[in-house]
């Protein structure tokens, strides 16, 4: 979004675009970021996991440190105990977007990553059960019933150049 000799100011934005028939409303929504330094010289890894179904291969700096930085969540009418009255609808054919600006003192981090996660449903059925837990890098996750709604996440990085 820009920056001054102190600061980088970053825009995190998601769009819900409702490409269905029908209103959906976003039960609930997680947003979290994270701050990334990486090493001062690269260091060449190769390894394989689950059975060596995955393979990988990196020559490249590695990640020294994973700071939270931002983290928010909601539950909103949609979800089982969530806040009253309060809904984030989308019509069919519709876009709505969220926006968060953040603010870091400037040269804090290498990269900045920033997840995203929603839980739409459609509009007028009875609230779906979304749990709210921790990440395993920090911040909060959703976990909805899965029988019932299923949550949609994404994540972006922003790479602070000088």
């Amino acid at each position: 979004m820009g920056r001054d000799s102190r600061r980088e100011i970053l825009s995190v934005s998601v769009a819900y675009h409702n490409t269905g028939k029908t209103e959906i409303d976003i039960a609930a929504d997680a947003l979290n970021v994270w701050g990334i330094r990486f090493g001062p010289r690269d260091i060449r890894r190769a390894g394989s996991n689950h059975g060596g179904r995955t393979r990988t291969y990196l020559d490249t700096m590695p990640e020294i440190s994973h700071r939270l930085i931002a983290s928010f969540s909601q539950l909103r009418e949609a979800a089982q105990g969530g806040l009253e009255g309060v809904h984030n609808v989308v019509e069919p054919g519709a876009t709505t977007t969220d926006t968060t600006v953040i603010a870091l003192r400037r040269g804090a981090y290498d990269l900045v990553e920033a997840q995203i996660v929603a839980v739409p449903v459609k509009l007028h059925q009875s609230p779906v059960r979304v749990d709210v837990v921790a990440a395993l890098r920090g911040g909060t996750f959703l976990r909805p019933d899965p029988n019932r709604a299923f949550e949609d996440d994404g994540n972006t990085d922003f790479a602070l150049t000088p």
